[in-house]
Formats: C-alpha cells, sequence, structure tokens
C-alpha cells in the first residue's frame, strides 16, 4: 500500500480561469466527488489552507486528523490570478509565459523557484508524520511534489 496518497482538490465552484490563489469553495459536483472518495484509512491528511482543498480534505478524512500547511497553497499567479486565458493571452508577457512556464512570472506573481521552495519545505513536514497519509492540494503544487525524488514507501496520485 502506497504510504503517501497526493490528491488534487475536487471541482471549485469557479472554473475556466487561472485561480491560483483565489479561494472558492467546490462546486456542488466538487462536493459530491469528494464525498465518493476512498482512500484507506489514513493515519494523517495534509491540506492546502485554500478552501476548494480544505473542504476536499475534510471529506476524506473520515476521522484522521487534517493539518493545514501554508506552504500547500497554489502557486500565486499575481495579476493572473482569477482571470481567464483568452484575457490574459493579449499580454506581452502571456507568450514568454508559455515559452518558458517556470522562467516567467506574471505580473505580483510568485516566482517559480520559490514556489519549489516552500513546496519541498512543505514536503519536509510531511515526510517526519505519521503513515499512511494524503496530500491534499493543487494541480502545480502536485507537480512539484511528484518531481521530487522522495522515498515515502509509496507516493500514489488520485
Amino acid at each position: 500500500m502506497p504510504g503517501l496518497f497526493v490528491v488534487r482538490h475536487c471541482e471549485p465552484a469557479v472554473t475556466g480561469v487561472l485561480l491560483g490563489q483565489c479561494d472558492p469553495p467546490l462546486s456542488e459536483a466538487g462536493r459530491a466527488h469528494a464525498a465518493s472518495l476512498r482512500l484507506p484509512k489514513l493515519a494523517a491528511i495534509f491540506s492546502s489552507p485554500l478552501r476548494r482543498a480544505r473542504e476536499t480534505a475534510e471529506a476524506i478524512a473520515r476521522g484522521a486528523p487534517v493539518q493545514i500547511i501554508d506552504d500547500l497553497r497554489e502557486i500565486s499567479y499575481g495579476a493572473w490570478d482569477g482571470r481567464a486565458w483568452r484575457e490574459i493571452e493579449a499580454e506581452e508577457i502571456a507568450a514568454r509565459k508559455m515559452a518558458d512556464w517556470r522562467g516567467v512570472t506574471p505580473p505580483g506573481g510568485e516566482p517559480w523557484r520559490d514556489f519549489e521552495s516552500r513546496v519541498a519545505r512543505a514536503l519536509e513536514r510531511i515526510r517526519a508524520g505519521p503513515r499512511p497519509a494524503a496530500i491534499v492540494a493543487h494541480a502545480a503544487v502536485n507537480r512539484v511534489i511528484a518531481n521530487i525524488d522522495q522515498d515515502y514507501g509509496g507516493i500514489h496520485e488520485l
């Protein structure tokens, strides 16, 4: 059995935009999906503080403690948070971002290196925690976690 499950939050009430650090709740469909997730009995759940992740974590907890870790929050896209790509792509920086997603930071956004560092910091903290456990976070957070080569007794992404 995997020692650590990595779960992306379920569908938020706001879709079609770069959410970044916007904080909408889950949609009705997202709440139903979260309630339907079946994981083995977990010793702990580690969650982003953003509502869509917290609501997903609480739905799958089934008695396991949910620990909020601020460093698991999604990357900030700054001025792009909450905006649709069709609006953003008119900006000159959008083409540069598409050519170098990790190297170009949107206005007021979080540099990728800073983001990777804080997710790695969260993972170091989680490493010392009980197993089996789950991390409930976001697409970019989960990509960073998947790229860190750590031995957790097995990582399984949902």
